[in-house]
């Protein structure tokens, strides 16, 4: 059971990426970096919040890949290539892809290291499926930004 849940997380995950890839590319790049009047985060910026969260939360506390995360520049990077930024997603898929590969499926049941305040005392595999949630959000709302920007 568990190692399904594992297998799952990582189809899911992996999946999103692909999808916010695509989103990204279909992003004009004039659109990547800019805001709508009242939404705080343009198409670029969740994007590279969701690969750093992912990286971060999956990669480093679970895979120990070593992944240093840097939140303040998810938030106020305002430039970065969009060849640069795919580049971030296809990363991120493969550290999230490696550490959910190697993680022992006895560990689901343990305490999630060093989560936010507001989930503190939850298990990794309770936070696994909030990553796929919180995920999920994101791109939906990256999606809703690029049409928007586009008109459609």
């Amino acid at each position: 059971m568990n190692n399904t849940l594992i297998a799952d997380v990582k189809h899911i995950l992996v999946r999103d990426l692909q999808t916010m890839a695509g989103e990204v590319a279909d992003t004009p790049d004039e659109d990547l970096w800019e805001a709508l009047p009242g939404v705080i985060n343009p198409v670029g910026t969740l994007a590279l919040h969701i690969c750093g969260n992912l990286r971060h939360f999956i990669g480093a506390l679970l895979g120990s890949d070593g992944y240093l995360r840097d939140r303040d520049r998810e938030f106020n990077l305002r430039d970065m290539p969009k060849e640069e930024l795919l580049g971030e997603i296809t990363d991120t898929a493969i550290a999230i892809a490696a550490a959910l590969d190697g993680l022992d499926p006895a560990r689901l049941n343990d305490p999630m290291p060093a989560p936010p305040p507001q989930h503190q005392g939850r298990t990794i595999g309770f936070f696994l499926v909030q990553l796929c949630c919180h995920t999920h959000r994101h791109q939906g709302q990256l999606n809703y930004l690029r049409r928007i920007k586009k008109g459609i």
